[in-house]
């Protein structure tokens, strides 16, 4: 891959979506609200390993090569009675489907670092601008109580991985049992981390930050507007340049039913690093626009948006909770699948 053509490519293509809806008076990137309103259910993408409670696929993302029109979707698979079992990936040439090129077990990965896993949970791949690698970044259940964040990389999504280190440690007060479920994302020049920090009292959104993905100074728990986050708070979505500043887009989880994170919300925040606070840009309700989506708590926690330059339209992935063969909501009692909407530009 030439990394700079790319770039410059998605920055030609980038400005062409933002013309287009100049004439709305709407400037900048695609706002938060227009993606939630104009969406339209467009498939499963990937169903669950099997449709008995407990069974789930996703809590990945998207990455899409503007050079070979390839989308790698990466998820992590769940069965009853058997945790996160390993990091799968996916090659598309369309965006919608989705062919597995990989799979590593949990025990596999434990091999790479050196560390005994219980579970793998969420996962995030980005390529590295400097190096042209690809990096895997994985929440991982390991010997110690809690969860950290993993780091591998590779040359191709198709591997062979290798292990970098442990990138998000727990060990602060405010991160004391988890250090997960990071949403990842290069930012005029720098890695933005937003990771679920569990303190065993509570849930909430810190910022890490890091100028080569694999170092990364943790700057503490944000604030929301200036005033302390709720008890309970997981973002997970992507991070995307904007004029205001870094922003995040995704679901916002701030209920935990039966042990699990469940969603009902879109939100939109700017990150202002600097003063360690998240500003409020939208809330919006996200409505179920298909038959896999529960109408109370559609989402489980994870979801993904990009941009697909081939076809003028972003793409939501989403690890949805399904109505029908889910017993309630929870950890044992949901089955998840992937399923995907569009919205054309």
């Amino acid at each position: 891959m030439n990394c700079g053509e790319s770039i410059i490519r998605k920055d030609i293509t980038y400005l062409y979506v933002r013309n287009k809806l100049e004439g709305w008076r709407i400037y900048g990137i695609v706002p938060p609200h227009y993606l939630l309103s104009q969406r339209k259910f467009l498939k499963v993408v990937l169903e669950p390993p099997s449709f008995e409670p407990g069974s789930w696929r996703g809590a990945g993302n998207v990455l899409v090569d503007y050079d070979t029109h390839e989308f790698w979707l990466t998820t992590r698979p769940r069965k009853v009675g058997v945790r996160g079992y390993g990091v799968e990936i996916y090659r598309s040439t369309n965006g919608e489907d989705y062919s597995l090129t990989y799979f590593m077990s949990k025990e596999e990965v434990s091999e790479l670092c050196g560390r005994k896993i219980k579970s793998i949970e969420g996962q995030q791949m980005l390529l590295d601008p400097l190096t042209g690698r690809y990096y895997l970044y994985l929440a991982i259940d390991d010997e110690k109580p809690g969860w950290c964040t993993l780091l591998l990389s590779a040359d191709d999504p198709r591997g062979p991985w290798t292990s970098e280190r442990v990138v998000l440690e727990r060990g602060e007060d405010y991160d004391l049992l988890e250090a997960r479920d990071a949403t990842i994302s290069f930012v005029d020049g720098k890695f933005f981390a937003l990771y679920k920090a569990n303190s065993g009292k509570r849930v909430n959104m810190a910022l890490a930050v890091s100028s080569d993905g694999k170092s990364w100074r943790k700057l503490g728990v944000l604030e929301i507007d200036g005033k302390p986050q709720p008890d309970y708070l997981l973002l997970y979505g992507n991070i995307f340049s904007s004029g205001l500043g870094a922003m995040f887009i995704g679901a916002a989880s701030r209920a935990v039913v039966n042990g699990a994170a469940v969603a009902k919300t879109f939100e939109a925040y700017i990150i202002d690093y600097r003063n360690i606070n998240l500003e409020t840009i939208f809330v919006g309700e996200w409505t179920p626009k298909s038959p896999y989506e529960r109408k109370d708590y559609p989402i489980h926690s994870y979801v993904d948006i990009v941009y697909d330059p081939f076809k003028d339209r972003y793409l939501i992935y989403v690890e949805s909770i399904d109505p029908t063969y889910s017993k309630d909501l929870g950890v044992n009692l949901e089955v998840d699948r992937v399923i995907l909407y569009e919205v054309p530009l």
